[in-house]
């Protein structure tokens, strides 16, 4: 049986580490370090911020597929973007008072633009 300060400190970890959550939404870049979660995908993000309510969410636009043919691998554009997860995030926090920090990572300047008015009303 652990003693009641060990038992405290697993609490303050536990609140420290929800306190402070970061997603980094992106189909191919790696995350900045280890202090945020990554979604790769369109569900996984969305599904991510139903569930918790982060601090910073970081987004990328464009979505890429990775073709592989003998030992080479090369990136493809698709139709695919991650406009659906900025509408989530809108639509989730449109009534709530403590919304997250967005941040926009994408190299598309379109694709920027058309999250920024999507998410006009976040830092």
């Amino acid at each position: 049986m652990k003693k009641d300060w060990v038992q405290y400190l697993d609490i303050l970890d536990i609140y420290i580490y929800f306190k402070n959550m970061k997603l980094f939404v992106d189909d191919s870049r790696k995350v900045p370090d280890d202090t945020w979660q990554l979604a790769r995908t369109i569900t996984d993000a969305i599904s991510a911020i139903d569930i918790f309510d982060y601090d910073v969410i970081s987004l990328d636009h464009d979505i890429f597929h990775r073709v592989t043919m003998d030992a080479n691998s090369q990136p493809y554009a698709c139709s695919e973007v991650f406009t659906p997860v900025a509408m989530f995030i809108k639509e989730k926090y449109t009534y709530l008072d403590k919304k997250p920090k967005i941040l926009i990572h994408t190299s598309n300047p379109a694709g920027a633009m058309r999250l920024a008015s999507i998410l006009k009303d976040f830092e």
